[in-house]
């Protein structure tokens, strides 16, 4: 007698669906694999080099003689660099090549520097740095004061420092005047004013040389020269302020003048018109007046 396995059938059923289920994922996953993500990573790679801007980065190095100093220049980009500007207050300036992608020079002047960069997929790129290590000005004077004849006044320089053998001084009469007394510890001057004024003359240790004259009041002309300027700010601020004035009275007697024109105008017209309606009641008046006449020598008439 034969017997059946009842269990063969629906195996074979289980594994065909299985198989089915495989090639479906195997498929998904073939197509992510060789078609989405190769497109999704190339696409990328492709924006990236289209859209790459190059960097620069700019060292100032400190200086030694407050004369000069180095500028280092770094340039970081995925694609080569086309054109390269450097400039420093617009004046260009040359680089030399100290590496793949490292470039040096050397600076005498303060000022703001600008890199200009473009790569090799037209992109652009512009960096600023300022350039404020170099000493280009002269000593500055403090504290002046003007007691009995003595002038005595402050110098200072932040940076290379007062020259205090450079000191001198000038007027009319003497052309070399020497100070009465240096303090180098706290940069305290001192000079004996003989005439009306008194010219100073002092330089910082790289030659930047200040030129100062004083007054028998203690005043410096630049002082004179800056307070003359603000008094001339101010009167132009109070011609403009008594400008506007003026034309704000203009203004307003005008207004006055077309209102009382207007009230005029209005006053005529109501008088005209009060006039207009007189003399029409008047001559109603009469009309009214001749009609009661007739009517009363009718009747007269009549009753004989």
């Amino acid at each position: 007698m034969t017997q059946y396995n009842n269990q063969t059938r629906p195996d074979r059923r289980r594994t065909s669906s299985g198989y089915r289920r495989d090639n479906g994922k195997s498929g998904f996953l073939s197509v992510l694999l060789f078609y989405v993500l190769p497109f999704i990573v190339i696409n990328g790679i492709i924006f990236l080099l289209v859209t790459a801007r190059p960097k620069a980065e700019i060292t100032i190095g400190e200086s030694s003689d407050f004369i000069s100093t180095t500028m280092e220049l770094k340039v970081k980009s995925l694609l080569p660099i086309k054109t390269m500007e450097v400039s420093l207050d617009s004046t260009p300036i040359e680089l030399t090549k100290t590496g793949g992608s490292t470039y040096k020079t050397t600076l005498k002047n303060n000022g703001t520097l600008e890199v200009k960069l473009t790569g090799f997929n037209k992109m652009k790129s512009v960096s600023y740095e300022t350039v404020n290590v170099l000493d280009d000005t002269p000593p500055a004077v403090k504290d002046n004061v003007l007691e009995n004849g003595i002038l005595s006044f402050r110098l200072e320089d932040t940076q290379s420092g007062v020259d205090y053998s450079s000191i001198a001084a000038s007027d009319e009469d003497n052309a070399d005047i020497l100070p009465l007394s240096i303090d180098r510890s706290t940069g305290l001057v001192t000079f004996e004013i003989k005439k009306e004024n008194i010219t100073i003359t002092a330089k910082d240790k790289i030659g930047n040389e200040l030129h100062v004259t004083f007054t028998p009041q203690g005043d410096s002309f630049e002082d004179a020269e800056m307070k003359n300027e603000e008094a001339a700010e101010n009167g132009d601020t109070a011609e403009t302020d008594t400008s506007l004035e003026t034309d704000a009275e203009e203004e307003t007697k005008e207004t006055k003048s077309v209102s009382d024109t207007k009230s005029t105008s209005v006053t005529k017209s109501t008088n005209n018109t009060k006039t207009a309606n007189s003399t029409k009641s008047s001559k109603e008046s009469a009309k009214s007046t001749d009609t009661t006449k007739s009517t009363s020598k009718s009747n007269t008439g009549k009753k004989k």
